[in-house]
C-alpha cells in the first residue's frame, strides 16, 4: 500500500523515458505517472511543479525522471520519496560524480538498483551502487577497498565472504534460464 503523501520516484537515462511510459501504459495503466523532463512535460509545467514541487505531485503514484534532471531540478532532492527506483543504476559507479552525488542524497522509505550491467565488472562499482542502497553496508570506499584488496589475496573462496554479504540484497537473473522468460534471445 502506498503512503498517499509520497509517490515513488524514478530515475532513468533519457533514452529509457518513452520505454517507461510505454510499459506503465501497457502493463500499469491504473498507475497515474509524472514526468519530470522535457520529453514529455514542456518548460512550464516543469516550472510550475518545482515552484509547488508537494502539491504538484499530490495527485502522481510514481514520478518518473533522469539522472540528469536531478541535477537541474534538485527540489526533486529536497523531499522523502516512498520508493525509489534506479534502472540502469550502474550510471551511479563513479562515486565523484555531480550525478551520482545526487542520486544519493535522494532520501525514501525503500530503495531498489536495476542494472544490466554485471557487478563483478568492477568491485568499486559493486560498492558505489551499495553506498546507495544501503548506505554504510561495505564500509567506506577506502574501507572497501582494502577489503577488496584482502579477498584477492585468499587462497580459496577468494570472494565468498563479500559474495555472502551482498547475496540477500541481489536478485538475480541469468540470461540462459528460460524458466524466467522464455523469448530472450541467447547471450551473444
Amino acid at each position: 500500500k502506498r503512503d498517499d503523501k509520497k509517490p515513488s520516484l524514478l530515475v532513468l537515462p533519457a533514452s529509457l523515458v518513452a520505454n517507461w511510459r510505454d510499459e506503465m501504459k501497457r502493463f500499469a495503466p491504473i498507475l497515474r505517472a509524472c514526468y519530470v523532463h522535457p520529453s514529455e512535460t514542456d518548460k512550464t509545467e516543469l516550472s510550475a511543479m518545482a515552484a509547488k514541487p508537494p502539491k504538484a505531485l499530490e495527485p502522481f503514484d510514481v514520478v518518473l525522471t533522469t539522472y540528469g534532471m536531478l541535477l537541474r531540478q534538485s527540489w526533486l532532492l529536497d523531499r522523502e520519496w516512498n520508493l525509489v527506483i534506479l534502472d540502469e543504476a550502474q550510471a551511479i559507479k563513479n562515486p565523484t560524480a555531480d550525478q551520482t552525488r545526487a542520486v544519493k542524497k535522494i532520501r525514501a522509505s525503500a530503495k531498489i538498483a536495476l542494472t544490466g550491467t554485471p557487478v563483478e565488472n568492477r568491485l568499486s562499482d559493486l560498492w558505489s551502487i551499495f553506498d546507495f542502497l544501503c548506505p554504510g553496508l561495505l564500509g567506506s570506499a577506502r574501507r572497501f577497498k582494502e577489503f577488496a584488496k584482502g579477498l584477492e589475496n585468499r587462497d580459496q573462496d577468494r570472494y565468498g565472504p563479500l559474495r555472502r554479504l551482498v547475496q540477500p540484497y541481489i536478485l538475480r537473473r541469468l540470461k540462459t534460464d528460460k524458466s524466467i522468460i522464455a523469448d530472450l534471445p541467447d547471450k551473444t
